[in-house]
């Protein structure tokens, strides 16, 4: 049996919007190089048809393949979004979904005890009702403004993380709009990891930006624990 691993430390998730018609497979590639703890791969259909909904599912297929492969020589969480029967297929630790997304319980008798599930809130009764359904962990956000996450995801801010966390009977995966000035405060929270899209995508060098905020992260962690 698979042993499930503690997700901690920097999350780094490659989305195929950011940037729009980047290289997914090299950018995770950059991110593993940079040593980073989880890696997500997100691709979301660019809009609501069946045919867009396929090629969004056909280009995760191909770049989680490719990804996962970085696991042989590399010791890292790999989660893929939404797609729980491809993270099954590619050898992927995990999925992650939101509430409009296959239930975890339904995850969870359909793929076994070994898959990790990681869960979208943007409450803290959504966060709640995840751990409750048997989440390994929950993604709560967003913390800040952030153009990554549109107006179904109402900024939190930190004292509402600081509740989830200190409810939570899973690890907490702090995400939204966090950066060089503000995740300090983030870290006081108690989360157990810090998510990040464009603040590491968009960065000149990625391989550098996820060392950097990897250290700071473990370095934080590892002094308050």
């Amino acid at each position: 049996m698979k042993t499930k691993k503690n997700v901690s430390g920097l999350y780094a998730i490659v989305d195929s919007n950011y940037p729009a018609g980047g290289d997914m497979v090299g950018l995770a590639a950059k991110y593993v190089c940079g040593g980073v703890g989880v890696l997500q791969l997100r691709v979301k259909p660019l809009e609501n048809s069946q045919g867009e909904a396929e090629r969004a599912k056909k280009l995760m297929l191909s770049v989680a393949s490719e990804v996962a492969g970085f696991k042989k020589n590399n010791d890292f969480i790999l989660i893929i979004n939404d797609h729980a029967d491809i993270a099954c297929q590619v050898g992927a630790d995990g999925v992650h979904v939101g509430t409009n997304d296959m239930p975890v319980t339904e995850i969870r008798k359909t793929f076994g005890d070994e898959i990790m599930i990681g869960f979208s809130s943007h409450s803290a009764e959504e966060a709640k009702k995840a751990w409750e359904m048997g989440a390994d962990y929950v993604a709560f956000g967003a913390i800040f403004p952030t153009k990554t996450k549109g107006p179904g995801h109402p900024v939190q801010g930190l004292e509402k993380l600081r509740e989830v966390v200190a409810a939570a009977s899973i690890p907490v995966v702090a995400i939204g709009g966090i950066c060089r000035e503000n995740i300090e405060g983030v870290l006081k929270t108690g989360v157990s990891s810090v998510a990040m899209i464009s603040a590491l995508a968009l960065a000149n060098d990625p391989v550098l930006e996820a060392i950097s905020y990897g250290r700071l992260i473990r370095r934080f962690l590892g002094a308050s624990r």
